[in-house]
């Protein structure tokens, strides 16, 4: 099979660079894997940890996209937060590894290490 391979020589080049975060009006999300299920938790700045609302299901991308559905005025960029610890919390359910949200701060997270082979 003659696979061809993408051409993006002439692609428009844009460099991300790392803007300060801004706190989502909407609140913060508080996400863990129980009972063999994701579970998101949305909480408010006057009460922390105090879970006002809860989405439930067994894989990331059902329970953003519902949650994008529920909270049209949620930040983009809160919507991708949660795709990627989602992700994570998924791949360390299927695992059996703990999940910590949001691990490590450089990209990577510390179930990694775990996952790799061994010599």
């Amino acid at each position: 099979m003659d696979m061809k391979k993408s051409k993006c020589d002439d692609a428009e080049v844009i460099n991300c660079e790392h803007k300060e975060e801004v706190m989502d009006p909407v609140g913060y999300f508080l996400i863990r894997i129980i009972d063999g299920k994701l579970e998101v938790g949305l909480c408010s700045y006057d009460e922390v940890n105090v879970v006002k609302k809860r989405w439930i299901g067994d894989k990331p991308q059902d329970i953003y996209m519902r949650i994008a559905e529920d909270l049209p005025d949620i930040r983009k960029e809160h919507i991708a937060y949660l795709g990627k610890e989602l992700a994570r919390a998924w791949i360390c359910m299927k695992t059996d590894v703990k999940y910590i949200q949001d691990g490590k701060m450089d990209g990577t997270f510390q179930e990694a290490d775990m996952l790799t082979k061994k010599d």
